[in-house]
């Protein structure tokens, strides 16, 4: 019976896209051994700043997260990179620090990455926030390109909902964000698929624990069968992430808090590296450390939660 229960979680893990696959293994498994959470290079990348949304490139050993800009509430995004020796010092990337840009995302390929800004454009209201990506090239990152048909709202879209946050995206190209556009003033997720991501779809299947809280943040698997989201949680005011997965019939499981990842402090802005080995999350928990105070990003393995909940979607 252990056999069994053994080469079923085995086979469970194998079929997550990145799990198994033959490229070179990510530095991070070098570094970070534990499910239970680390706080991210305290006083380097997690600092008193305030850190969040971070999306890792494991192919590249390539770390992506918004940073509090000093003196105003928006945000810079920034990366750094694992090498042997260590991580490097974080740097504004190529085309952030002008604008409000924030909730990066990387796709499956590490080829593009999503992020929601302020940047200006023609198309929609000035100071609005709305979804943009970059392409990488051989030099760098390219000039960011507006997702227009995702962005775009009515005339007689109030000024709270005319605002589009934290793009996902999983390995099909399909792009979920969150949005308080009318008549879901309490907020909702929404879909839009490629190559034009014209068409705009509410997603009224995936389940949102954001019940009274900002935003639902949210991590899609490369298969598009696996979520994390953050919600408020279930006895207490502070934030929580959730895991479910997509069931054979195509329904969600019930959200599942993760016990090892939540505490009594908010924890939200949930990700997978593009492995599918670890998660990365942000959370306001005393770190233990004097130069890594505010909100910090964190850490863990996330195989054991990942094979529970592809479990429970198979029964």
């Amino acid at each position: 019976m252990k056999t069994l229960k053994l080469l079923s979680t085995l086979l469970i893990l194998l079929s997550y896209p990145g799990i198994g696959n033959a490229q070179p293994p990510s530095q991070l498994s070098k570094v970070y051994t534990s499910e239970s959470p680390q706080v991210l290079a305290p006083g380097l990348i997690s600092t008193l700043q305030g850190e969040y949304s971070a999306t890792y490139d494991s192919s590249r050993d390539e770390l992506y997260f918004m940073r509090r800009t000093p003196g105003v509430f928006d945000y810079t995004i920034y990366t750094s990179r694992l090498t042997k020796k260590g991580w490097t010092t974080p740097a504004v990337v190529s085309f952030s620090g002008k604008y409000r840009d924030a909730a990066p995302y990387l796709s499956p390929d590490g080829n593009t990455l999503f992020f929601d800004s302020k940047r200006p454009s023609p198309e929609v209201a000035p100071n609005s926030i709305n979804i943009w990506y970059s392409k990488r090239t051989k030099k760098g990152w390219g000039k960011p390109e507006f997702l227009v048909a995702p962005s775009i709202n009515s005339e007689d879209e109030p000024v709270v909902g005319q605002d589009e946050f934290g793009p996902a995206v999983d390995a099909k190209g399909t792009l979920y964000f969150y949005s308080f556009r009318e008549p879901y003033r309490g907020g909702a997720h929404y879909t839009s698929t490629p190559p034009n991501y014209k068409t705009i779809r509410l997603n009224t299947a995936l389940p949102d624990p954001s019940s009274r809280t900002f935003v639902s943040y949210l991590y899609i698997s490369p298969d598009g069968k696996l979520a994390l989201l953050e919600g408020r949680a279930t006895d207490r005011r502070d934030t929580d992430i959730f895991c479910s997965c997509k069931t054979q019939d195509g329904s969600w499981t019930t959200p599942m808090a993760l016990p090892m990842i939540n505490t009594r402090a908010n924890e939200g802005g949930p990700s997978l590296t593009t492995d599918g080995k670890y998660i990365l999350f942000t959370s306001n928990r005393a770190s233990g450390n004097s130069s890594a105070l505010n909100a910090n990003l964190y850490i863990a393995k996330a195989t054991s939660f990942i094979a529970n909940c592809r479990a429970k979607a198979e029964k």
